[in-house]
């Protein structure tokens, strides 16, 4: 492992891994020290609309999510990176950086509280398809287009009586 990256930090999640999305309750339901905390960092968030899940790039906007901190930093992340195609001997799908992240303050009701946590953007430069399949998140919220858009799926769905939404939360 990468010297500069088994430093045990907090991981901040803008997409799947989120508390009460699928990835959540497979990889970390039981594997973080505390409750996630709602945060926020710089960046452009988008949805791949082909994988269904979200791309993280730098930029200047807000995007939402939350921060916890795993009980067994160097066993589960070594599961996470797996699962989001980091260092597995083969071209990244996303990069595991330090960053800072501001998480919420209930005192203050503000995102006022700096800390250096780890996240997972996006290799851009692996998906040739990425400028046809991306949907900027201009609120740098992917719970919230997923709920917008998982309630209107869900409508179709039941008009056609194909199935269920469950798919939009099985992401990555």
């Amino acid at each position: 492992m990468n010297h500069e990256l088994s430093k045990t930090l907090p991981l901040f999640t803008y997409g799947s891994l989120m508390e009460n999305f699928f990835n959540y309750e497979l990889y970390l339901k039981d594997r973080i020290k505390e409750k996630p905390q709602k945060a926020r960092m710089k960046g452009e968030l988008y949805h791949l609309d082909t994988k269904g899940y979200p791309a993280l790039l730098p930029g200047s906007q807000w995007v939402y999510g939350e921060v916890f901190e795993l009980v067994d930093f160097e066993q589960d992340i070594q599961v996470l990176d797996q699962l989001e195609g980091f260092n597995q001997g083969v071209p990244n799908e996303y990069h595991r950086e330090k960053t800072t992240v501001y998480g919420w303050n209930e005192t203050t009701q503000s995102y006022d509280r700096p800390l250096t946590a780890y996240v997972y953007r996006y290799a851009v430069e692996h998906d040739p398809t990425f400028e046809q399949h991306r949907i900027l998140l201009a609120t740098g919220d992917w719970r919230h287009y997923m709920e917008k858009n998982t309630i209107k799926t869900s409508e179709k769905q039941k008009t056609k009586k194909s199935g269920s939404c469950f798919f939009f939360w099985v992401v990555k």
